[in-house]
């Protein structure tokens, strides 16, 4: 599976939410960068990659982020607390649906952090880091495949 095609599962899964409104993809959220429609997913750039030495396995530890950021009202702290609660319902039904839908990849880990952006917009979430073991996509047989004579 690439990186591409993971994150694509990720998009898919996500606007398939009911309340998911975008799927945005960056290496930074800039908060009303486009008319952002909330609730909405970040997938965020880069990944981190363990790359398994033992070749034949095939398989690496990936790292990646997505948030779920929900607008809020300016210096609202009541308000901000209220869209974490259900960033949080929301990441946690995504993670769920991937970790059931999943058949090139296994979740290995989830680890989340409140967050409160500030930019154009007002917004407030969780920023989910999930550990993927991802198969890699390809192997020994076909090496030669990718190279030159």
């Amino acid at each position: 599976m690439t990186l591409e095609s993971l994150k694509d599962f990720w998009k898919d899964i996500s606007l398939l939410h009911k309340d998911v409104n975008e799927f945005l993809v960056g290496s930074y959220y800039d908060a009303g960068m486009g008319n952002s429609k909330y609730p909405l997913v970040f997938w965020e750039m880069p990944y981190t990659i363990n790359y398994n030495a033992d070749y034949p396995k095939r398989l690496d530890s990936v790292t990646c982020s997505m948030s779920v950021f929900l607008y809020t009202k300016q210096d609202d702290i009541k308000d901000s607390h209220e869209a974490i609660s259900f960033a949080k319902s929301i990441g946690d039904a995504i993670i769920t649906k991937a970790r059931l839908d999943a058949t090139e990849f296994s979740i290995q880990g989830v680890n989340a952090i409140t967050v409160r952006e500030y930019s154009d917009d007002y917004v407030a979430g969780l920023r989910y880091d999930i550990t993927i073991l991802l198969q890699r996509d390809i192997c020994e047989a076909d090496i030669d495949d990718y190279f030159n004579d």
